[in-house]
């Protein structure tokens, strides 16, 4: 039973960090979840140490879950919010999946499916 996730890593603008952390968990994570099927659910992180002596470039992450058999549909699903987006704004109208300009360069996201079920340690 592969699960998927979606990751994103981000930096917000220095400027910006209180207004990039309070719409990124109260709005953003709430719409991809509820306005994206596949999107089952979502976590946020912040950096909280570095586990080698090599800076991190990346202070935030954000984890969503995506469902056994519904990765296609959540690629898909995240294409369709960024070009629906686009084209809201060229028509003046608000996007299904808004965005704030608080991010410092470009927000990275990959996709990952597992490739064993969790392991949560041996038995005594």
């Amino acid at each position: 039973m592969a699960e998927h996730l979606m990751m994103v890593l981000s930096n917000a603008k220095p400027d910006l960090e209180v207004m990039f952390n309070d719409w990124y968990s109260n709005v953003h994570i709430v719409e991809l979840v509820d306005k994206l099927d596949p999107i089952e659910s979502a976590q946020r992180f912040v950096l909280a140490g570095v586990h080698r002596e090599v800076d991190a470039p990346y202070r935030y992450m954000a984890l969503y879950w995506i469902p056994e058999g519904r990765l296609a549909d959540a690629q898909a699903a995240m294409k369709w919010q960024g070009e629906e987006r686009l084209e809201a704004l060229a028509a003046g109208r608000d996007p299904v999946i808004g965005r704030l300009d608080v991010f410092e360069g470009l927000p990275q996201a990959w996709f990952f499916s597992s490739l064993t079920e969790k392991y949560t340690g041996g038995e005594s």
